[in-house]
This record gives C-alpha cells, sequence and structure tokens, in this order.
C-alpha cells in the first residue's frame, strides 16, 4: 500500500508539473462556487487569525495567508473550504484529479471540475515561495495527498 501511495504521488506530482504548462484553456465543465465580488461570505468574526488551515477532518491541505483579487484571506478561507466539501460530496476524485491550468495568467487548482483555487502573488509574499508555479505544485501537491486520505473512494476499496 505504501508502494502504492508513493507511486500515486510522484505520477501526481510528474501530472501535476506538467499541467502547469502555459495552456490557456480553464478545465471544461467547470463548476465554480462563490466565484465572483457578489457572493462573497460572511467573516464577521471579532477575531481574525493572520494564517487560515483549509482542510476539512482534521486534515490541513494547506494554509491561506493572505488577500487576493478582492478578497480577504477569511473570505478566501470560508470559500475554498466550501468548494472541497463540494467536491468530495460531487466531483468525480480519484487519485488524479487534482489538476493545476492557468486561468487569467494565474496557476488554478482543480479538484475535478471544481475549481478549488487561484494562487496569486500576494500568496508567493506571504509564504516565501519562488514563484506562484512552485506554490501551486505544492498547494496541488499536499491536496492530492489530503484527499486520496480522505476521499470516499479511497474508504470503500479499503473496506
Amino acid at each position: 500500500m505504501t508502494q502504492f501511495r508513493t507511486g500515486a504521488l510522484i505520477a501526481l506530482a510528474v501530472l501535476v508539473a506538467i499541467s502547469v504548462m502555459p495552456a490557456m484553456a480553464q478545465v471544461e465543465d467547470e463548476v465554480k462556487i462563490l466565484a465572483g465580488e457578489d457572493e462573497k461570505p460572511v467573516t464577521d468574526a471579532k477575531h481574525v487569525p493572520e494564517v487560515f488551515d483549509i482542510g476539512i477532518a482534521g486534515e490541513v491541505f494547506f494554509r491561506i495567508r493572505a488577500e487576493a483579487a478582492g478578497f480577504s484571506a477569511a473570505e478566501r478561507a470560508r470559500i475554498v473550504n466550501t468548494r472541497i466539501v463540494y467536491a468530495i460530496s460531487y466531483a468525480p476524485i480519484d487519485p488524479v484529479s487534482v489538476v493545476i491550468e492557468p486561468v487569467r495568467g494565474k496557476p488554478t487548482i482543480y479538484v475535478g471540475n471544481v475549481r478549488l483555487v487561484t494562487v496569486y502573488p500576494s500568496d508567493v509574499a506571504a509564504t516565501g515561495a519562488t514563484s506562484m508555479e512552485q506554490l501551486a505544485n505544492l498547494w496541488g501537491a499536499s491536496v492530492a495527498a489530503s484527499l486520496e486520505r480522505l476521499a470516499p473512494w479511497q474508504r470503500m476499496l479499503e473496506e
């Protein structure tokens, strides 16, 4: 099982690296959830942390530390967490369902046809990464590894 996971992660890293190529097409039949400024979630907490863990069931996929595209870090975190729940609930997820495609020139992580998150220069600055592509590859690999442990198809295979 460990060899399978290691092999799957290596294959995923290769696929993620290939998918960051400068193709300009977005994922076909893309599902967009909370994608516009008019759909901002309410984030009126008394204390707003500086770093937001993205994930579910105690599994941290990655962290959002910066605002981008007119959304605060808190708004982005709520949106991305909503998208993860949707993807696990409804999107076809398998070991290679996490891909990175450019959207308006920025690497965007998809789970199946669900747009999860776009990496912006502010994310790079906040994390100390060297480029948007590098950070997208790191986040994408982490999402894939986490989904492998959480996705319903994986749990069904183990039963």
